[in-house]
């Protein structure tokens, strides 16, 4: 997911060219995949995309879990989620270029 992410970002010609290959789009344009794929990467945070920050993680847990599931008690991320591998990523990803 990092991966595709990085590619959707670093190589935007090439992953509309993907898109339009692979998914049925019915009658939408090639310049308007091109248009959503900019400004879906420019909400991409830079360095390594997939890592959430800590306002994220407590917006998700907040209005993704928390609400929805009527829980009574705000609880922290780590009952929920590890984000260890993250780490793994971040580091193999500064060590290869995206693509490859």
């Amino acid at each position: 997911m990092v991966r595709a992410l990085m590619f959707l970002r670093e190589r935007p010609e090439e992953a509309v060219d993907s898109g339009m290959k692979k998914l049925q789009l019915g009658n939408i344009s090639r310049p308007m995949v091109l248009d959503g794929i900019k400004r879906y990467a420019r909400a991409l945070p830079d360095g390594v995309p997939g890592l959430p920050s800590p306002e994220g993680i407590k917006n998700a847990l907040e209005y993704e879990v928390r609400i929805p599931m009527q829980i009574d008690a705000p609880f922290s991320a780590e009952r929920v989620m590890d984000l260890r591998w993250i780490a793994e990523v971040k580091k193999e990803t500064e060590l290869k270029p995206a693509g490859k």
